[in-house]
């Protein structure tokens, strides 16, 4: 025999479940990288070309201004190619964001499955993966 508390509490359990993966499949959709590789190598390409032709244009002599000029635009346009490469990895990089959310909601769910249902495994191991019944 159920009891209404029962089944309300298992589809609540059931329903954080659904919520967690959906947030879970969120989560690694935002980790992959949305700028293909090709991209950001055609990109370094194309500035690595346009500053050896800027620099055969810069004149042999007296150059010294347009010399700092390149470098410093080389250096800027390196840096924004790295800046965007590195937002684009959001869990990886120099600019790294640590799970913390999933993290503590992982905590949260397991704390409550296991105090809601003690003699019950998870239904996920602990990669992540939904055991199969």
């Amino acid at each position: 025999m159920h009891h209404a508390g029962h089944v309300s509490s298992e589809s609540a359990v059931r329903a954080a479940d659904n919520k967690r993966s959906d947030d879970r499949e969120e989560l690694l959709a935002q980790a992959t990288a949305s700028i293909p590789g090709a991209i950001l190598w055609f990109l370094l390409a194309t500035l690595t070309i346009t500053v050896i032709g800027l620099g055969i244009c810069l004149p042999r002599k007296n150059n010294r201004g347009q010399g700092i000029t390149l470098v410093v635009i080389t250096a800027l346009l390196t840096t924004t190619l790295c800046i965007i490469r590195d937002v684009d990895r959001p869990f990886g990089g120099i600019i790294n964001v640590e799970p913390t959310a999933i993290t503590e909601a992982e905590r949260q769910g397991t704390r409550d499955f296991t105090a809601n249902h003690p003699a019950t495994e998870p239904p996920c191991d602990d990669q992540g993966n939904r055991r199969t019944v």
